[in-house]
């Protein structure tokens, strides 16, 4: 199977993912990260179509370890209190497919300029953190 097909596969299943839960819309922490995760895989999925496959392999690599890893921290994150006033749960379900839209889109430029992946990941969160922000001060 090309990768292509495998991208094109994987972008149904996203989709089909996105629009069923936001039909649904009875979101809990893990429901909400699993519906903006899937939102962010199919805008990215839908950009490594016109990619090489070189990238799209770097990138599966890499969202291979990263999402089980964010799943997790949102699943054992503690619910409420600390200094963030809606709880560290949510703040990871909204911060984590943020990260991982921008951590994507430097990858996608390390094959241009290239740069080391340790940079093009702490850039992702730098702009993960600061996209964030952002939607946090417009809301």
């Amino acid at each position: 199977m090309s990768y292509r097909k495998k991208i094109l596969l994987i972008l149904l299943v996203s989709l089909l993912i996105t629009i069923s839960m936001h039909l649904n819309r009875s979101f809990t922490s893990l429901g909400s990260s699993l519906y903006y995760f899937s939102l962010v895989l199919s805008a990215i999925l839908f950009a490594m179509l016109f990619l090489k496959e070189e990238v799209f392999n770097t990138w599966k690599k890499f969202v291979i370890i990263y999402v089980p890893v964010s799943i997790l921290i949102i699943i054992f994150s503690p619910g409420g209190g600390g200094f963030i006033p809606f709880g560290y749960r949510d703040f990871f379900s909204y911060y984590l497919p943020i990260s991982l839209f921008a951590t994507s889109i430097f990858m996608t430029i390390k094959y241009t300029y290239k740069w080391s992946l340790p940079i093009i990941i702490l850039l992702g969160h730098v702009a993960g953190a600061i996209i964030w922000y952002i939607i946090a001060v417009i809301i």
